[in-house]
């Protein structure tokens, strides 16, 4: 994995080559390469990266690089899919160790949170890199979006399963039906949690008197979700029938 140098300017992303792996080791020769256009592309920007420029990082020619992926594109493809892979694991822990619908909410809130500043890296390259968006999503015909750009391709499912959980929230009577839509709701959501971690992640300003990390994150997920939640659940009860 790539260890990261920090400056006054810019961070600079390496991958040490003292411990390359011999020919025919290819799981660990792909770890290297996808660790290594992982830096590159943070460092550089994905329309500044060739393949050539990932494989003088890695210490491998620019063909032998060609029998793990013939492009960046699919390179940079693959790290979408495991940054959203992984996303989408941390969001199924939220829904295994929930005890309600609000305890669910809650956990999702911080879950997401916990994940992009524990996943910096994968964060940035999924949602902070502009390569990653190309072209309109199509949810009526989703088998038609290879050309919208990965992260949209495997990142807009996602989101969708989080809308679902919304809407099962708002019948619920756990989240206010007044706000609008499960899929407005879902992305305001969203967006207020992804400014939280970009700006953590980001921390443009090393000399802003910053409140603790845990005390910041508390404060933000307690004002979404109070008003978010119902104060109680609003579900409408349901009729016993009578005997006859």
């Amino acid at each position: 994995m790539p260890t990261r140098k920090t400056g006054t300017t810019a961070k600079t992303y390496t991958i040490s080559l003292a411990n390359r792996k011999a020919r025919g080791s290819g799981h660990e020769r792909l770890g290297e390469i996808l660790a290594a256009a992982k830096a590159l592309f943070l460092e550089h920007g994905f329309e500044n990266v060739s393949t050539r420029k990932i494989a003088e990082r890695v210490g491998i020619s620019q063909t032998a690089l060609f029998a793990y992926y013939k492009t960046k594109d699919d390179i940079f493809g693959q790290l979408i899919r495991d940054a959203f892979g992984e996303l989408a694991q941390a969001l199924a822990e939220c829904d295994r160790t929930a005890t309600d619908e609000r305890d669910w909410m809650r956990r999702c809130v911080t879950g997401y949170v916990a994940f992009g500043l524990s996943h910096p890296d994968e964060y940035r390259l999924a949602f902070m890199v502009i390569k990653a968006y190309r072209k309109p999503y199509n949810a009526e015909q989703p088998d038609e979006n290879e050309e919208v750009g990965e992260g949209t391709r495997v990142g807009v499912p996602v989101f969708m399963q989080l809308t679902k959980r919304i809407e099962q929230a708002i019948e619920a009577g756990v989240v206010r039906a007044d706000l609008g839509p499960p899929l407005l709701v879902a992305q305001a959501l969203w967006a207020s949690i992804h400014g939280l971690v970009a700006i953590l992640i980001a921390r443009p300003r090393p000399h802003f008197p910053w409140e603790p990390l845990d005390e910041l994150i508390r404060v933000q997920t307690d004002m979404l979700l109070n008003g978010l939640l119902t104060e109680r659940d609003e579900r409408a009860p349901t009729r016993t029938p009578r005997r006859r």
